[in-house]
């Protein structure tokens, strides 16, 4: 057999943590139970959106260096001051890829392909981030998971794969347009981990070297029938507000020229509907909803959003055969991973240099606490 490792990172876009239960997910649970789990499970960066999420789950980086903070985009803002649309640092798949690793890659959001540069990659399924023609979509025009369901579990049976990327996206759809807690989108989840258990089996003749990472973006929380959050209709906010992105349930916000940043923070962490705010620069703020509040957008969902504290948890479980299961169970239990802490530490079980990262390798973090001698 083949000593090489198979690595497999599972991705869910915005799968509500209260879907992960044995009644809904009973294939998830089931290789969770075999191997780890955080058992609150792990934390996004913030605003705890897709683009930011993803860019760091793949290449082990903060938005700080990705430069992918916010999944929005505006002309002048993103790429501009509030971020870029592109990855700055190679993703896990292009390291393992120059390494000589063989790799694939199945995504429900072809979208995020050219975020995380993985259009100019050929293994990666839909290719050049064009969904085939025929392909059943979703209602915000992504493929859904029945449409890739194939693909996956192909992937799955291909013994010369050394590191697979899966990501399922058609559960964040759903959240948005229903709420997380609908039938329809638990149903939705419930299908998604039929798809988990089809892979799992696929994946049984190499379990012995197979690892199995699962993870999400975000959490999902349910929208308030509140008025939407706008910093600039606020009077005492007037003269500080040069330019603004919205972002669900957070924003940036770029301050005026010389404009005194303890008064705007002052001012706009006391808007009604906002809990938090992260100072990212000297003339940047970053704004934070309460649960249940979103900030005024030109596309608002109906029922579900995201970006804010409260939607900060991930999914983070490990399983599989692979002897490194253990140990990354091990640190799952004792710390609840970030998102970037996932490709160090898949790229330490491959046996390859991820020099662009600076999460947390949970394998090596978990060799040093072992006790000497």
């Amino acid at each position: 057999m083949d000593s090489l490792p198979r690595v497999v990172l599972l991705a869910f876009d915005g799968l509500p943590l209260a879907c992960l239960r044995p009644s809904v997910m009973p294939n998830l649970m089931r290789l969770a139970v075999g191997g780890g789990i955080a058992p609150g499970g792990g934390r996004s960066n913030f605003p705890s959106t897709t683009y930011p999420g993803f860019a760091s789950l793949l290449t082990g980086a903060a938005p700080v260096r990705t430069g992918i903070r916010t999944t929005s985009s505006q002309a002048g803002a993103v790429p501009g001051w509030a971020g870029t649309d592109r990855c700055q640092v190679p993703t896990l798949i292009h390291v393992a890829k120059g390494a000589g690793l063989r790799v694939g890659a199945v995504m429900g959001d072809h979208k995020l392909q050219r975020v995380l540069m993985l259009d100019e990659i050929d293994e990666v399924w839909p290719p050049r981030a064009t969904v085939p023609t025929g392909t059943e979509l979703d209602a915000h025009g992504y493929p859904t998971n029945a449409a890739i369901r194939d693909r996956v579990v192909e992937a799955a049976l291909d013994p010369d794969l050394d590191l697979v990327f899966v990501h399922l996206n058609e559960t964040d759809t759903l959240g948005h347009d229903l709420g997380p807690t609908a039938p329809e989108t638990v149903r939705c989840a419930r299908q998604a981990d039929a798809i988990v258990g089809e892979m799992v089996e696929a994946l049984a003749p190499d379990w012995d070297r197979t690892l199995i990472a699962v993870a999400s973006d975000h959490d999902m929380s349910t929208r308030l029938p509140l008025p939407p959050i706008d910093p600039t209709s606020a009077h005492e906010c007037a003269g500080l507000i040069d330019d603004w992105i919205p972002d669900g349930a957070a924003a940036w916000i770029r301050l005026m020229p010389g404009a005194d940043t303890h008064m705007a923070i002052k001012h706009l962490g006391c808007l009604d509907g906002v809990e938090a705010w992260r100072w990212r620069k000297p003339n940047m703020l970053l704004l934070l909803a309460q649960p249940g509040r979103t900030f005024a957008a030109p596309w608002i969902p109906d029922a579900g959003i995201h970006g804010s504290l409260c939607t900060g948890r991930t999914v983070a479980i490990v399983g599989g055969g692979h002897p490194d299961v253990g140990a990354i169970a091990e640190s799952l239990e004792a710390r609840a991973p970030k998102l970037q802490d996932w490709a160090p530490t898949l790229a330490d079980v491959l046996g390859i240099e991820l020099p662009a990262a600076d999460g947390f390798d949970m394998l090596g973090a978990c060799s040093e606490l072992q006790p000497a001698g």
